[in-house]
């Protein structure tokens, strides 16, 4: 196999195609998982983000989510029109809304939670612990080469 990343490396063996083509695979398995319960991948990324931290208003779930607050916003109206959510106004500023997986949110975010750690396994599977541990560490370096000022 030729050097990855050398001069002579074909585009199919760059590491920034690979990352985009595992990016890609994952998106639609993962897409698959979640609209089984009803649900797209923003809306499952906003439940998993509150049941972590209950009470986030749209801002900060939208800088974790990599969404616009404008995006968040609708996520969180639709969540709460299927009662998964509900916001309350945050205590030391009304203008600021909190939001709150409701018991419905908690279990449709944990039903959904067991098939995305099956895909986690899944996508895994083959890989040491300690490969793993390498995957992560790379990924979080090159994220942090890429969105360093």
């Amino acid at each position: 196999m030729r050097a990855i990343n050398g001069p002579e490396a074909r585009p199919e063996e760059m590491s920034g195609y690979l990352i985009k083509r595992a990016q890609a695979a994952i998106h639609v398995s993962l897409e698959e998982a979640v609209s089984a319960h009803g649900l797209g991948i923003a809306q499952f990324v906003a439940l998993s983000f509150l049941a972590q931290t209950p009470g986030l208003a749209n801002a900060d779930l939208a800088r974790r989510a990599f969404v616009t607050p404008q995006s968040m916003n609708e996520v969180l109206k639709q969540l709460e029109s299927t009662g998964l959510v509900e916001r309350r106004p945050n205590p030391a500023n009304a203008r600021i809304l909190n939001a709150y997986l409701t018991r419905t949110g908690t279990r449709k975010w944990s039903a959904v939670t067991s098939q995305v750690k099956e895909l986690e396994a899944r996508l895994l599977s083959g890989l040491t612990i300690g490969e793993r541990r390498t995957l992560n560490r790379a990924l979080l370096t090159i994220i942090d080469n890429v969105t360093r000022s």
